[in-house]
């Protein structure tokens, strides 16, 4: 073979794996339009995230339905997909999930970005993050370049959940006329209804699935048993993810 055939070309109409974007993967396409729920690959490669040490940080975090809400910051912009937007240079803006979202993710592990300098379209599938049940992709909110993300998630990726206006902001964006751009998305009061009806729904799936479990009680503390720290301790994580996609997903 000719060393011109030894590189691994990426056909233009397929999709790279989330794992090969995420550079741990040398080679993979998706073939199931990043619909990670059911890939065998992806529960694989997330036990090695759920499996790395916490920091004391983390670890003393509290679990999500403990976390207190937020609400929507004035001065930011807001997306139909629970993203918020703001400016923070010359056509440049920062990104992040909005509250309502960011609050129900269970133990966000890691997150997969696009690389530096890539090319991003609105409506994109350009990042991941990995969460105990699941794989959550999250689509690019306008037309630009990534110039920036976040690295302080790589150690602290609760941060998502729990400052998610500050320390757990995404991504950063250079775009043409930042101020346009801007002005396209919606204010807290527009989207704040949408937002609400998404959280009704999500409350409403939980609740149905805590009425027809109705698991037996088991062990419990007094006999060995261990705390449960939040609902998706009951209906279990894959389940709870898949509600966090049926009412959030792209």
């Amino acid at each position: 073979m000719s060393p011109s055939r030894k590189h691994h070309i990426v056909p233009p109409e397929e999709l790279c794996c989330v794992w090969m974007t995420a550079g741990i993967l040398s080679y993979r396409l998706c073939d199931r339009e990043f619909e990670c729920d059911e890939c065998a690959l992806d529960a694989a490669m997330r036990k090695h995230f759920l499996h790395r040490p916490e920091s004391a940080e983390e670890a003393s975090v509290p679990a999500p339905a403990q976390v207190p809400p937020q609400a929507l910051r004035e001065g930011y912009r807001y997306t139909n997909n629970h993203c918020w937007i703001r400016q923070t240079g010359h056509n440049l803006l920062q990104i992040g999930l909005e509250p309502g979202l960011s609050r129900i993710l269970l133990s966000p592990k890691a997150v997969v970005y696009p690389t530096g300098g890539q090319t991003l379209h609105k409506g994109q599938t350009c990042m991941w993050i990995v969460l105990e049940g699941g794989t959550l992709p999250c689509d690019s909110p306008c037309d630009g370049i990534v110039r920036g993300s976040n690295h302080q998630l790589s150690e602290n990726p609760h941060l998502i959940q729990t400052r998610p206006f500050d320390e757990g902001w995404l991504l950063e964006m250079q775009v043409e006329d930042a101020a346009g751009q801007t002005a396209g998305f919606l204010d807290a009061d527009q989207v704040r209804p949408s937002y609400t009806a998404c959280e009704t729904r999500f409350r409403e799936l939980l609740e149905g699935a805590l009425r027809k479990g109705q698991p037996s009680v088991g062990a419990t503390l007094a006999d060995g048993g261990q705390l449960l720290q939040n609902i998706a301790d009951v209906i279990g994580p894959s389940r709870y993810f898949s509600f966090v996609r049926r009412v959030y997903g792209s």
